[in-house]
C-alpha cells in the first residue's frame, strides 16, 4: 500500500456551492468552506449567484477606494512538499478601474490583505507580501495588460531570469492580451520544490472558448533560487478596484495542491 494509504496530496478546492448571501466586514477574516476570505479597505458584499449552475460567488465592494476582496487558504512549503499550484476562474463586470493579483505570496495579513503589485502609468509599487509569485492587472497602467512578477519583501524581483535567460523586467512579463468585461478568466501559478515556477492565463483574447479548458497560455518563468523554496506560500486571489466604481466580482472556483510533507 502507498504511504498514507493514498493520501499523498494535499488539496484545496472551493466551488461556492453552498455559499450565502452575507457582508464581510472590513478587516475580519471569515471561514467559507475550504478558504479563507478577507474584505479589502471596506465591508464587501456576498453573494452566491444561483443562475449559473457551477457554484458561483459575487462579490462587491461598497464603493470605497482600493475595495475588494482577498481569497486565499493556509500556506504550502515547496521545499518540503514539491510542486505547488493554485488555479481560479473568475470575471469582473467592468474595467473601469479594476486589479487583481493571483499566485502565491508568503505573507498575508488578515487586517488589510497586501496587494503586492500595484502599477500606475509605468510606475510600478511593489508592497511587501513577502515572497511572492504570479500574475497581475491594474487598469490604472499606462498599458494595461496581465503581467507575470515576482518580489522579495516589497522589491520586485526585475533581474529574475526565465529558463531562456530573460530577466522579468521592470514591469513584469506581458501575457499581451486585452481583458473583456463579464468574460471568465483563468489563471494557474505553479513553484517547484526548487522555487523555480510558472504563470498561466487564459481569457477570450488569448484562449477563445474555454480559457480554463482549451489550454491556458503559458505567460511566464522564473528560475529556481530567486524565490526561498523552504518560504511557506499562501495561495491568494486578489480582486480590487482601484478607484470607486466598484466592479462585480465574480468567482467560479479557487484551488490548490501540494504534496504531502510526510517528514513530521
Amino acid at each position: 500500500m502507498a504511504k498514507g494509504g493514498g493520501h499523498g496530496l494535499v488539496t484545496v478546492w472551493e466551488d461556492f456551492t453552498s455559499g450565502i448571501a452575507q457582508t464581510l466586514t472590513d478587516a475580519t477574516e471569515y471561514r467559507h468552506g475550504q478558504v479563507r476570505l478577507a474584505a479589502i479597505s471596506g465591508n464587501v458584499a456576498m453573494a452566491i449567484n444561483v443562475s449559473l449552475g457551477n457554484g458561483v460567488a459575487t462579490f462587491s465592494g461598497a464603493g470605497g477606494a482600493t475595495d475588494g476582496i482577498a481569497i486565499y487558504a493556509m500556506p504550502f512549503q515547496p521545499s518540503t512538499q514539491g510542486t505547488i499550484a493554485m488555479e481560479v476562474r473568475w470575471r469582473t463586470s467592468l474595467l473601469t478601474s479594476y486589479g487583481f493579483f493571483l499566485g502565491w505570496q508568503e505573507t498575508v495579513s488578515v487586517a488589510e490583505p497586501v496587494n503586492p503589485f500595484t502599477l500606475s502609468g509605468t510606475t510600478l509599487t511593489a508592497n511587501n507580501g513577502g515572497n511572492v509569485w504570479g500574475m497581475y492587472y491594474d487598469s490604472a497602467a499606462s498599458t494595461a495588460d496581465v503581467r507575470a512578477h515576482a518580489s522579495i519583501d516589497g522589491t520586485a524581483q526585475t533581474a529574475a531570469l526565465n529558463a531562456a535567460g530573460t530577466a522579468l523586467g521592470a514591469l513584469g512579463i506581458r501575457a499581451t492580451t486585452t481583458l473583456t468585461a463579464a468574460s471568465w478568466m483563468y489563471a494557474r501559478v505553479e513553484l517547484d520544490g526548487n522555487a523555480a515556477g510558472r504563470v498561466y492565463y487564459g481569457d477570450a483574447v488569448l484562449t477563445p472558448g474555454d480559457p480554463g479548458g482549451s489550454g491556458p497560455k503559458l505567460i511566464a518563468d522564473i528560475r529556481g533560487s530567486v524565490l526561498d523554496n523552504t518560504a511557506f506560500y499562501h495561495p491568494i486571489a486578489i480582486l480590487v478596484d482601484p478607484s470607486t466604481n466598484d466592479p462585480l466580482h465574480s468567482v467560479d472556483f479557487f484551488g490548490a495542491h501540494a504534496g504531502r510533507n510526510w517528514n513530521f
